[in-house]
């Protein structure tokens, strides 16, 4: 193994490690939120299975949703490709919830904001969250962390043309003003402008 293959490799593991950690701070500061606002059954707004196989890159997802599972009735799952999971799941669109107005206590959708388009698409998202649930929580990555997320890469999410060949991942990655501009006027954000997530939390 060459120098360059072992720095990529150990830096490859480092990411995983704290995303893992960023993913279990995240999943306690919802489960608090959640009881807060004693939140009741779960709209699980991009739920994922387990099926990712051995790609390292997905090696940490559906932690946060999991953990929600093992503490609320989760009504619903959605997400635009099937996935297998432990309770009930259909095929959706988040910019179109299938859902009735207040169908839910409480949504959660963990960094899929950035992945359903462009802003009018984001901000439709949005809405439909707000229609469907009386309470959510809607998180995304830092467009100006130095870690993407999605690619486990340094620094380059910041390149445009380096964006625009990896829309597969991730279609408008998202900084705190653009985040904040697609939200209700009450939503609180958490975040500073080098964290790696952002949290927005909303109550009617």
């Amino acid at each position: 193994m060459s120098l360059a293959e072992l720095v990529g490799k150990t830096v490859r593991k480092a990411v995983l490690a704290y995303s893992l950690y960023n993913r279990r701070k995240k999943a306690r500061f919802i489960l608090g939120f959640m009881a807060a606002q004693g939140a009741g059954d779960v709209l699980l707004v991009g739920a994922t299975g387990d099926e990712h196989g051995d790609d390292p890159n997905l090696a940490n997802s559906g932690v946060i949703e999991r953990c929600i599972a093992e503490h609320y009735p989760v009504k619903i799952g959605i997400n635009i490709e099937r996935a297998a999971t432990t309770y009930p799941f259909m095929l959706a669109d988040a910019r179109a919830l299938p859902f009735v107005d207040d169908c839910v206590d409480f949504a959660l959708a963990n960094a899929i904001i950035e992945h359903v388009g462009q802003e009018i698409d984001q901000r439709r998202m949005v809405e439909e969250m707000t229609r469907v649930a009386r309470t959510w929580i809607i998180t995304t990555p830092n467009k100006w962390f130095p870690v993407e997320s999605h690619t486990s890469t340094l620094f380059l999410h910041w390149i445009p043309a380096w964006r625009k060949r990896h829309q597969k991942e991730f279609t408008r990655l998202l900084s705190r003003r653009e985040f904040r501009a697609l939200l209700p006027r009450t939503a609180k954000v958490s975040g500073r402008l080098l964290s790696p997530t952002f949290t927005a939390r909303y109550a009617r």
